[in-house]
Formats: structure tokens, C-alpha cells, sequence
């Protein structure tokens, strides 16, 4: 019996995605890992980290 190699993460094409709902929820899941970092920056190195992110709709 062989066994498959594990394929490890995989290069995905970077375009704009054209779903409305899709569009939505990737933005949240990647602002909330980007203040999540920000908050582990602050907490490792004391520095102070200003974010400014504007969504879809124009709202900051």
C-alpha cells in the first residue's frame, strides 16, 4: 500500500473575488487574524500599532 505524500499548503491565484457573501466573510477572517497579530506585536515588542482599515462599503 503506498502512501500519498502530504501536499502541504498550496498557492492559491490572487484575484478579486466577485461574491458579494464570500467577499464579506474573507474580509473579516483576514481582519481579525490582521489585529490579532498587531495585538501579539504590541504585546512582544511594547510598541504601539495604529490600524486603519476600510471596508467594501467605504466604512473605517
Amino acid at each position: 500500500m503506498s502512501i500519498k505524500p502530504n501536499m502541504g499548503r498550496q498557492m492559491i491565484k490572487i484575484a478579486k473575488i466577485d461574491v458579494n457573501n464570500h467577499l464579506q466573510v474573507t474580509f473579516s477572517k483576514r481582519c481579525s487574524g490582521l489585529f490579532k497579530k498587531a495585538g501579539e506585536l504590541c504585546t512582544l515588542c511594547g510598541v504601539e500599532i495604529a490600524i486603519i482599515i476600510f471596508s467594501h462599503s467605504r466604512k473605517a
